[in-house]
């Protein structure tokens, strides 16, 4: 069978257009003919660059050299020389889309988003972002505005104000922050049955712009780097989501999980059970639903809940924890609301396990988000039809929409897309350093440094291929690297020495924090 990516690029109606080219987005030709010229004239200009790359090399050298000497005269000629090869370049270019402009101050981010995609959803023109009281524009700028928006959302005062999320890591009062949610991903907080109408129209209103706000930044080939569950995206796509898709342990609710985990061993050596004694029990997909109370009552089910479920430093059975959360209900546990008629009367024991699992996965990733995901999708089908992201499973519709959230690369990669320009070279220590320290940073530090970079933490779904970045030599004697996101840029003072290189990258990374993503920025030291 052919891969997820060839089968999606033939639904799109992208490989017929571009002949063997297997990884093309929905820009190749399900956002209509203007969209799929520009696309495909920036592969052929991308090709054509590439194919220029040796002299490009040499004049950049040249200007460097020049610049290095104060050679005024070489100067202009190495610049002359570098706008004759871009000109070649882009010799058969037939032009570009038409964009709008617009300046949001960046203390009002989220509302200035929402007010844009109100206006600006249906626009076939391309969004461009610039930040009031900042010099940089382009498209490291727009993508830094959908970053922006994403941090936004995922703070504990989006979260309590919006009503969209179920919460971060360290349970339903504990930090909702970007490194927590990256790790566990975003889930959507249910509504209960009795949600007064004026909160089940915020929570409409608020999805409904977020679908917006993807789908415009799909469409302009951007991304929303927001750590959304896959779950969601199965939602979307009107894929029914049994307890996969439940938060983990760990996370906001996620004691639902271990208790799901618990209920389908149960039901797994109850199974095995029945089939050693002939009597064919036969599989199911979800067996947490299906755990016999006897199973569950049994010492072997339960005796290390704490420790194996919920990967506690200590032993506690399953009755034991229920006990000492002192005497549940059959509520929510993030919302209290009732699961059941009377669930708030019903005590939750070991052996109602299997129904209080289902109840509340019914709750929280079908009845109780049913209206928040509806309004998402029409969110996104005010921009374009949503039919051609059918093609893609949930988990490549979220590294669509949102990038990919692990980011994984090896040394050959990097090589192959980062490039030294300006006088450097592979060899250079500079550049040698920064691709072994690129191998060696945890994923929270290589999230920092595409974000200082490229203005998004997360890599494209292509990867590193569609960024190309390029390193060039520090100037203007600073001793931080500085960056130009507009182009994908990293400069880079002569380090030689790998803690040099780390030291200096600490400081830039937390300068991304102040809108330091440019030259001209200055700096803070922490």
């Amino acid at each position: 069978r052919a891969p997820n990516v060839v089968r999606a690029a033939h639904a799109l109606g992208a490989l017929p257009l571009l002949g063997a080219r297997a990884a093309a987005p929905p820009h190749a030709s399900a956002f209509g003919v203007s969209r799929s010229l520009a696309w495909t004239q920036e592969q052929l200009l991308a090709q054509r660059r590439t194919a220029f790359a040796e002299e490009l090399l040499a004049a950049e050298r040249l200007r460097a050299d020049a610049e290095a000497a104060r050679d005024a005269e070489a100067l202009s000629e190495a610049i002359e020389q570098l706008s004759e090869i871009e000109e070649r370049i882009a010799r058969d270019r037939l032009g570009s889309l038409a964009s709008d402009i617009a300046r949001v101050r960046r203390d009002d981010v989220l509302p200035a988003a929402r007010r844009l995609m109100a206006a600006h959803a249906r626009s076939r023109r391309i969004l461009e972002i610039q930040f009031e009281g900042e010099s940089g524009f382009g498209s490291g700028v727009t993508q830094n505005f959908y970053s922006c928006v994403a941090n936004e959302l995922q703070s504990v005062e989006a979260a309590a104000e919006e009503h969209m999320w179920l919460g971060g890591a360290g349970g339903a009062d504990g930090p909702n922050t970007l490194a927590a949610a990256e790790a566990i991903g975003l889930h959507v907080r249910p509504l209960p049955p009795d949600a007064s109408t004026e909160l089940v129209c915020r929570a409409r209103t608020s999805f409904r712009a977020l679908g917006q706000l993807m789908a415009k930044a799909c469409l302009d080939r951007f991304i929303v780097p927001l750590p959304l569950s896959t779950a969601f995206f199965a939602l979307v796509r009107g894929d029914e989501v049994g307890t996969w898709g439940l938060p983990p342990p760990g996370a906001t609710g996620g004691i639902v999980s271990a208790y799901a985990a618990l209920c389908r061993d149960a039901a797994r050596r109850q199974q095995q059970q029945q089939q050693q004694r002939g009597a064919g029990a036969a599989s199911a997909a979800d067996g947490a639903c299906r755990a016999d109370p006897d199973a569950l009552a049994a010492p072997e089910a339960g005796t290390e809940f704490a420790q194996r479920y919920l990967h506690l430093g200590y032993e506690m059975s399953i009755a034991d924890f229920l006990h000492a959360l002192g005497d549940p209900t059959f509520v929510c546990p993030v919302t209290s609301a009732p699961l059941c008629a009377g669930g708030e009367r019903r005590a939750l024991s070991v052996p109602s396990l299997p129904e209080y699992v289902q109840l509340v996965t019914r709750f929280w990733l079908a009845d109780g988000v049913r209206a928040q995901v509806g309004a998402f999708r029409e969110g996104v089908e005010s921009v374009f039809a949503f039919a051609p992201l059918m093609a893609f499973t949930p988990s490549e519709l979220r590294a669509l929409l949102c990038g990919r959230l692990h980011i994984e690369w090896e040394e050959s990669e990097l090589q192959r897309h980062i490039h030294p320009t300006g006088g450097l070279s592979r060899d250079t220590p500079p550049y040698r350093l920064l691709i072994e320290e690129l191998l060696a940073m945890p994923h929270a530090e290589r999230a920092q440094f595409l974000n200082f970079v490229t203005a998004c933490p997360h890599l494209p779904p292509s990867g590193l291929e569609t960024l190309e970045i390029e390193v060039a030599p520090q100037h203007a004697h600073l001793t931080t690297p500085t960056s130009q996101t507009c182009g994908n840029k990293l400069y880079l003072p002569p380090y030689r020495t790998a803690e040099e290189l780390r030291n200096g990258l600490h400081v830039a990374f937390a300068n991304a924090e102040y809108g330091g993503l440019h030259e001209a920025h200055t700096l803070h030291h922490h």
